[in-house]
């Protein structure tokens, strides 16, 4: 058999090193994780490779001093451009036939998609209470909602002839109808979504969302750009879901740019490990993502952990209940959401949606 086929193969990253810490393997998928190629990595320091201080560096360095075994439960590997992956970490000495420590190997496995599904957890919980707490408060409220609003009409045809105080009942009608449409919103977490999944075109649903935004952008000095992939097979899904969807999405996305700027629109068909939907003893789906881009004001960080979650907004209008929203609508078609952001750079939301067989 050949061991080192086997190690090349395997979904986490192995890296091992000989006594001088100089890498004299790295297979496929320490090339993923740390996204440097094996070909640059080995004969190379392990120093060379990761800061000197990285837990990944002192493991291996103790386990060739000590003969013994390291572990980490959580530790992290940096890229290239700086961003952190955690990881878990458990590195082994190779012994010669003498007995000597020869080697050590460390295997690193990414915690990404562990974070990812708590973090699904998490926010699922978070938005079945907001949709109990719905249904239990739109019967109290709707009822009381209704008689005033009953009350206010009859007032208005009262002063039907004296328009200064009609202005004050038209006030009242249109604040009811808020609070009306607020409880809806919340009843959309609430219910049970009944989808009409069928093959759709996405590039025609994004189209026709682009058509209801493109005279607002033009006004706004905002340039809406297709990088549209000529070969996306159709989706499954169902459309008036998934137009509300990239509306509230594009729409964000042109609040965040007060100063103008450009909207990317992309798509493409892509195998992503994180975000990606995995079917037990299936295995990874491709999935056609899709991505809205803006170049505005980015979200703080502060604030990017929270940004599913109900009533949570970074505008000074609104409900904060437009992006809990679209996460349970992705959730319903078996898909997922992704928001990366820079403040003073943009943010860039990608949706994942299954493929029609």
């Amino acid at each position: 058999m050949n061991y080192e086929a086997v190690l090349a193969g395997l979904p986490d990253a192995v890296i091992a090193v000989d006594t001088s810490l100089r890498i004299v393997f790295w297979n496929a998928a320490a090339e993923v994780l740390t996204e440097r190629s094996a070909r640059r990595a080995e004969g190379r320091f392990v120093k060379e490779m990761f800061p000197p201080d990285a837990s990944v560096v002192r493991r291996l360095a103790e386990t060739l001093s000590t003969g013994e075994s390291r572990s980490e439960a959580e530790a992290l590997v940096e890229r290239p451009d700086g961003r952190q992956v955690p990881v878990s970490i458990v590195t082994a000495p190779l012994f010669a036939r003498a007995g000597t420590v020869e080697a050590a190997v460390a295997v690193l496995r990414d915690l990404s998609r562990i974070r990812q599904l708590e973090a699904e957890v998490r926010r699922g919980e978070t938005l079945a209470a907001a949709g109990r707490m719905a249904v239990g408060l739109a019967h109290e409220i709707r009822n009381p909602l209704g008689a005033i609003r009953g009350a206010v009409q009859l007032l208005a045809r009262e002063l039907s002839g004296q328009p200064r105080l009609r202005e004050y009942t038209d006030v009242l009608l249109t604040e009811v109808d808020r609070v009306n449409r607020i409880i809806e919103e919340l009843l959309d977490l609430a219910r049970p979504m009944q989808l009409r999944l069928v093959p759709l075109n996405l590039h025609q649903l994004l189209e026709r969302v682009v058509l209801l935004h493109e005279e607002g952008c033009r006004a706004r000095g905002i340039t809406l750009v297709r990088s549209y992939d000529p070969s996306l097979p159709p989706i499954l899904g169902d459309e008036d879901r998934l137009q509300q969807v990239f509306h509230n999405l594009v729409r964000n996305a042109v609040d965040a740019m007060a100063d103008g700027g450009r909207i990317t629109l992309t798509t493409r068909v892509s195998l992503n490990p994180l975000f990606g939907k995995m079917d037990l003893g299936v295995g990874q789906r491709s999935m056609v993502e899709a991505k809205v881009a803006d170049e505005g004001a980015g979200i703080p960080e502060a604030a990017r952990g929270r940004i599913f979650d109900p009533f949570f907004t970074t505008k000074d209008k609104g409900l904060g209940l437009g992006l809990a929203i679209c996460h349970r609508i992705l959730e319903e078609h078996r898909g997922a959401i992704q928001v990366e952001s820079t403040e003073g750079r943009g943010t860039v939301v990608t949706c994942f949606l299954p493929i029609a067989k």
